[in-house]
């Protein structure tokens, strides 16, 4: 240690090295040295996120090309240090290390030879200026079923992955914890880009005959009042916290045990020649995810009908734009069968039903459902 604090003495500062026209310092004390010296270390940025560190040899001393496997970074916890994977390489005067993963902004991580700690720098934390935004919980309404199903968290950015038992917590009547409420996924239900994810409530609990919920209850009880809260510590891909913490309160009222009905929806048709959507009344509401995936316009001739849903307020309505004015013509609303309640009850079946009751059988499963409709002039 102490030869590689007096190489360090005599060499010339490193200057920085910049990579996607971004550079990023960090401050790097060196152990053991007498005295304080600080020599500046340069990171490898690309798409916000740092891909690389530059260790310079006033750090590493004259390591040769093949000795480079003497080297480790590792992440700074509060137990052991975590060894992080990735490739060295000598490039110029430094060393090049590149995680598999990029590193995450705010921690810190030790630099290492020969298994001793020579080093340490930190991630510089994001922007708060680019903080992430959550920008919508579903469903939206403030009073739920007592065997609600599923919680949608929509955000503004690509949020860091296997963090929602640790950032979200549901809270009865803003004292009591529901420990387990929450099916533990892993891998959790990100959609593709990861900006919105799909929460179950333990469908084992919500179930009457399953045994978790003759052990453990429902994770909701009718008539009391709940509060979903997700931490403002939750980071985004890049290692930016949430812009603040949020909380979702609402009550439960009883369990949802009927099937949503086609049948019973209201249409209102648009006028020909013009782009006034086709509106779509539920007259309940329905889950804001399968809504958006689950209902097409065809043409008479069974041509779908380019074009753009919205979804209403409380996910009670629904309305469809099309591309091109609307032609005169018959045409048709066609649902797919998976379309779901807040209960989880799909257009073909209930997700739980009481099995100590006598019921009637149920109508044969559909691969669709159609409501009909005209556009006149």
């Amino acid at each position: 240690m102490k030869d590689i604090c007096n190489q360090a003495a005599k060499r010339e500062k490193i200057g920085p090295y910049v990579r996607y026209g971004l550079v990023f310092f960090a401050f790097v004390l060196i152990y053991g040295c007498s005295g304080k010296q600080n020599d500046k270390i340069t990171f490898q940025w690309k798409d916000n996120k740092a891909t690389g560190v530059f260790i310079p040899k006033h750090i590493t001393g004259n390591l040769r090309p093949d000795s480079l496997n003497l080297i480790e970074v590792s992440l700074v916890t509060g137990e052991k240090p975590v060894a992080i994977l990735g490739n060295y390489n000598a490039e110029n005067n430094a060393v090049l290390f590149q995680p598999l993963i990029p590193f995450t902004r705010g921690l810190h991580y030790d630099i290492r030879l020969k298994g001793e700690q020579i080093a340490r720098f930190e991630i510089p934390p994001a922007d708060p200026a680019d903080a992430p935004d959550l920008s919508a919980i579903f469903p939206s309404q403030d009073t739920l079923p007592e065997n609600l199903l599923k919680i949608y968290l929509h955000f503004s950015r690509p949020m860091r992955e296997g963090q929602s038992g640790k950032y979200v917590v549901l809270v009865k009547n803003n004292t009591d914890t529901i420990r387990g409420a929450f099916l533990d996924l892993q891998p959790e239900l990100w959609n593709e880009n990861r900006t919105a994810l799909t929460l179950w409530l333990d469908p084992g609990r919500i179930k009457r005959d399953l045994k978790p919920n003759q052990t453990l209850g429902a994770p909701l009880q009718k008539n009391a009042a709940y509060q979903i809260t997700i931490s403002p510590e939750w980071q985004d891909e890049t290692g930016g916290k949430l812009l603040k913490g949020y909380t979702k309160n609402f009550v439960t009222s009883e369990r949802d045990s009927l099937s949503p009905k086609p049948s019973d929806w209201k249409i209102t048709p648009p006028k020909a020649g013009t782009n006034q959507p086709f509106k779509v009344d539920f007259q309940d509401p329905l889950d804001y995810s399968l809504l958006t995936e689950t209902l097409t316009i065809l043409s008479e001739n069974g041509v779908r009908i380019p074009g753009k849903w919205q979804i209403g307020p409380k996910e009670k309505t629904a309305a469809f734009t099309p591309t091109q004015p609307w032609n005169p013509g018959k045409f048709k609303l066609k649902i797919q069968p998976k379309l779901e309640d807040l209960a989880g009850n799909n257009l073909n079946r209930l997700f739980d039903r009481d099995i100590s009751r006598k019921m009637s059988a149920p109508d044969p499963p559909k691969n669709s459902f159609e409501i009909f409709f005209a556009v006149s002039e």
